[in-house]
């Protein structure tokens, strides 16, 4: 009976994006095929938790334990991943470390599958070594490439990685490690009350002088540390993930990008997603609708590109737009800045008859359900994405796409065939998408008809198996 421990950065029942329910199928499956299976994986908030360094670790229990759906959980609270944080924990947590290696003493797994490795670090792949444990990762997206996982820089612009001495992320990824100035200003106010007091009864001109300079002073006492800690990333990421007996990679695009940063092309297995289907093949008929029914599902935040889709959708001539809706769930509260940036937009458009609807999320089961009421699927992202498993969910419903010309996504939609695609960041070309659909009827039957049968979940731990199977018998050989 095979033991084998996953680690996912976040898990349910607080975090439910698509790397943690790739996890919960992996774990859910690998159980029900007779494993002993623990989850392990951090509870950060779901907003930008990288400044917390400046924050005494909150009062709180270090770790957690519990069962969801009849996994074994363990969670790294955050008063144990913030403890003495330095910036090199993003990447190197030794406290991490020294935890790991009490939980694989504890658990004594026969393997280790790293699904993610942020918030945990890459220092849990140092700990598998010092304890002999084979361990594999299944990337999920670009961490141990990209601080920010995206891929993306501030303009835009997509990006293939750190470059030489990591000049990109110096001007990409530090810059983010300093709290905005008004936290900054908060957080000082209620360290130093002295300091808050005195400000206070300065005339507005020098108070707002002196919080600028005290902004300034934390900054530049900060930056050294910063940047050494960016300019090493790299280096560290490349030896450990080279450690790794597997890593297993969901495209074409990210075997391409590990390998151009340094990562040994041999550890390297195409191992495609695979999703349950048991809750979506009986979804594959739409409700009947007079209106073309656009759809968005997933995270309401910038890189997912929704402006772009309202944008487009809103740019659309009145007498195309009466005749669609568009259909947006999301998580409002998750990044409120972004949603209500997107609230503004509708509102500002003041067009009668814009059908936007902004429907909140739902439980993962009434995907299918869902999908019913939506004729075509739109992915506007402004990163790589690799393979959503909200773009397989919806094929397996038989619901075209339109997605971003980009990455994984393009590897999945076939222009013309599937779904139709669309330019990086260009609305403009979306709206063109959208349009094709309104004006040719027969347009979204040919694609919903060319739509094959989706990868399964089974198949994927199939695969996943067969490499647990490689790697142990490998570790058996005299060679």
């Amino acid at each position: 009976m095979r033991r084998v421990l996953l680690t996912a950065h976040k898990f349910f029942p607080q975090h439910r994006a698509g790397t943690e329910v790739l996890t919960l199928k992996i774990a859910q499956t690998l159980q029900s095929r007779g494993s002993i299976v623990k989850v392990v994986a951090a509870n950060p908030p779901d907003l930008d938790a990288r400044r917390k360094f400046d924050t005494p670790p909150p009062v709180a229990e270090q770790v957690s334990d519990y069962e969801y759906e009849g996994l074994s959980v363990h969670i790294v609270e955050e008063a144990l991943r913030l403890q003495e944080y330095d910036f090199t924990f993003e990447y190197y947590h030794p406290h991490m470390k020294r935890h790991f290696l009490g939980l694989i003493d504890d658990f004594k797994p026969d393997v280790v599958l790293i699904v993610h490795a942020q918030n945990l670090s890459a220092a849990i792949i140092e700990a598998c070594r010092e304890r002999n444990i084979p361990v594999l990762l299944y990337a999920t997206d670009f961490w141990f490439v990209c601080p920010i996982v995206q891929l993306t820089r501030p303009d835009g612009e997509v990006c293939r990685g750190p470059g030489p001495g990591a000049v990109k992320c110096l001007t990409c990824y530090t810059p983010k490690l300093f709290a905005p100035q008004e936290e900054f200003n908060q957080a000082l106010t209620k360290k130093y009350d002295f300091i808050g007091k005195t400000l206070d009864i300065l005339p507005s001109p020098l108070k707002s002088l002196g919080r600028d300079s005290l902004y300034a002073v934390y900054n530049a006492s900060k930056w050294p540390g910063a940047a050494q800690a960016t300019v090493s990333r790299p280096q560290v990421l490349k030896d450990l993930a080279n450690k790794l007996d597997r890593i297993l990679v969901p495209t074409g695009l990210m075997r391409d990008i590990f390998v151009e940063n340094g990562i040994d092309s041999k550890l390297i297995e195409l191992v495609h997603y695979g999703i349950d289907t048991s809750k979506l093949n009986q979804y594959q008929k739409k409700s009947p609708s007079q209106s073309l029914r656009i759809g968005y599902i997933g995270t309401f935040y910038e890189h997912k590109g929704v402006d772009l889709l309202i944008e487009a959708f809103l740019s659309l001539p009145d007498s195309e737009r009466k005749k669609a809706s568009l259909k947006l769930y999301g998580d409002m509260t998750q990044f409120p800045q972004y949603s209500e940036r997107l609230k503004k937009m509708v509102a500002a458009a003041g067009l009668k008859g814009a059908d936007v609807h902004f429907l909140g999320t739902f439980p993962n089961d009434q995907l299918g359900q869902i999908l019913t009421d939506i004729d075509v699927l739109v992915v506007p992202s402004r990163w790589y994405e690799n393979t959503p498993l909200v773009m397989q969910s919806a094929l397996a419903t038989k619901t075209p796409l339109i997605v971003t010309d980009l990455g994984g996504m393009s590897e999945l939609v076939k222009h013309g065939e599937n779904g139709l695609l669309f330019k990086l960041n260009d609305w403009r070309s979306l709206a063109a998408q959208i349009l094709a659909l309104l004006g040719d009827p027969g347009l979204l039957a040919k694609l919903t008809g060319n739509i094959k049968e989706e990868r399964t979940v089974a198949e994927m731990v199939d695969d996943i198996e067969s490499l647990f199977e490689n790697v142990l018998q490998a570790r058996k050989s005299p060679a």
